[in-house]
């Protein structure tokens, strides 16, 4: 038996795909979904094809899809939408087709008035409600049955820190970064993280303090290089009452409130040359003494530090201590930077895509183009994970479209690896025709159709609008 009822639907419906627009032919609607038989022009529809879908259900709806299956002669497109909008749209169509029919789509039992429920086979029969929609939906995916037996948690195993899905990675040079997280977690010893600005060192320092048998005492954060140098010592070490000037009473220092937990040095690299003797001191005894104080404290804490500098070059240039760094590197860690990781880029933004639409409440934006896709991966990406992080965010505060454009991405062009630039992505003629139908889309709503408003508001001829709405096969005119 199936889990939501499928009706026959075979109201024509345009379809948008990569910015163009094509006339399909359906079979059946369900909940989840809709298939399709033919499409004009024969056009050549892949798995996975981001789609957007303007139905008749009564009303003109408009709905963003996923192309789950295709074969040689009809392929069906999975709803990727809210809940409560498939309740407010698909949803209520069924419903009433339902009742107008008046049989149950499972068992065909009769029914004479509106009910939720079959009094036969007990299947529910309103999907007008998003709490429905999200509870079948759920089961249709498997992820209902997940929950009960797993209650909410997921292992991503190899490919990502489970905590921190910004995490995730597929390379190679990704699975040893996550290997080495979870057999350094075990330890108590020194741990030193490299990698490139952007890298993601904090967030491994972190995995490996969750990780470890101090998870549920502090981890405190240092950062080196952003505190000034003559303030840094006390900051990490506190003071006593009257230590100098302003100093009215006792502070403690970092290490101090670490203790039993983890305290991370970021910049590790930026500590000035003369606190680096106070800090091996504390490495080798575990011992301090607050500043302007005499009294020997013992403090019980795990050190792990990240540094983007050279530290080897920084020994030999004297800025650094020798014994410091083998103090400190007992363990090591280094990132890849995000160029070298491969297809992990592709994963990160549709990760940060759907996580950033979320908070601004988009349920339009549903996926990137191929060309952005395209660009995404080419692009060297100097600021690493957290550069791609603003480009993402921007591109969806930015865009009102139902995907990411190439338009949309704030991409410096001069870092682009030309030996990854794939045809087209950079195609004058490509982008202006898409920005051209855009415009003439957002006329025709404005405007309702009439070709005089869509003129004026176009600030091109009537004749031009015309040929316009031909070229880009976008709706239904009114004259005036």
């Amino acid at each position: 038996m199936r889990i939501a009822p499928r009706i026959s639907y075979t109201n024509p419906t345009i379809i948008e795909l990569k910015g163009k627009s094509y006339q399909a032919f359906p079979e059946d609607l369900s909940l989840f979904g809709i298939r399709f038989k033919e499409i004009v022009d024969s056009v050549k529809i892949g798995d996975d094809a981001i789609v957007h879908l303007d139905l008749n259900l009564d009303r003109e709806v408009s709905l963003n899809g996923k192309v789950a299956r295709v074969s040689q002669n009809n392929f069906v497109v999975i709803f990727k939408e809210d809940p409560e909008i498939i309740a407010e749209t698909v949803g209520k169509y069924l419903t009433d087709k339902i009742f107008e029919f008046k049989r149950c789509p499972y068992c065909g039992q009769h029914l004479e008035t509106r009910v939720e429920v079959c009094p036969k086979c007990g299947m529910y029969l309103d999907f007008t409600k998003k709490e429905v929609v999200k509870i079948t939906k759920d089961i249709k995916l498997g992820n209902f049955i997940s929950k009960l037996v797993h209650e909410g948690k997921m292992d991503y195993g190899s490919l990502c820190v489970e905590e921190h899905i910004e995490m995730v990675g597929t390379s190679e040079k990704m699975k040893k970064v996550f290997s080495l997280i979870r057999k350094f977690a075990a330890t108590d010893y020194p741990v030193l993280i490299l990698g490139e600005t952007g890298t993601g060192k904090e967030l491994t320092a972190r995995a490996i303090h969750e990780r470890s048998r101090r998870k549920d005492n502090p981890f405190v954060v240092v950062n080196c290089a952003a505190i000034p140098s003559e303030l840094l010592e006390a900051e990490l070490f506190g003071y006593e009452k009257g230590a100098f000037t302003g100093a009215d009473k006792r502070k403690l220092g970092r290490v101090e409130l670490a203790h039993r937990g983890t305290l991370f040095l970021d910049e590790i690299g930026d500590m000035p040359y003369n606190l680096q003797a106070k800090l091996l001191r504390f490495l080798q005894e575990g011992t301090f003494e607050r500043l302007g104080g005499t009294e020997t404290h013992k403090v019980d804490v795990r050190v792990i530090s990240a540094t983007n500098v050279n530290l080897e070059r920084a020994i030999e240039e004297g800025k650094f201590r020798k014994d410091l760094y083998y103090r400190l590197s007992t363990l090591t860690i280094e990132l890849p930077p995000l160029r070298e990781r491969g297809d992990d880029v592709i994963v990160l933004a549709k990760y940060f895509l759907k996580k950033f639409c979320k908070e601004l409440g988009k349920t339009n934006v549903i996926d990137f183009s191929d060309e952005a896709l395209e660009l995404i991966k080419s692009y060297t990406w100097p600021g690493n994970i957290r550069e791609l992080i603003n480009v993402i965010r921007k591109a969806c505060v930015l865009s009102d479209k139902n995907y990411i454009d190439v338009s949309d991405l704030d991409i410096r062009y001069e870092n682009i690896n030309l030996g990854e630039v794939k045809e087209g992505i950079l195609s004058l003629h490509r982008h202006i025709e898409n920005l051209e139908k855009e415009l003439v889309k957002k006329a025709f709503i404005i405007s309702g159709g009439n070709i005089s408003k869509m003129a004026k508001l176009l600030e091109v001829s009537r004749p031009k609008v015309y040929k316009l709405i031909e070229k880009h096969n976008i709706g239904k005119i009114e004259e005036g």
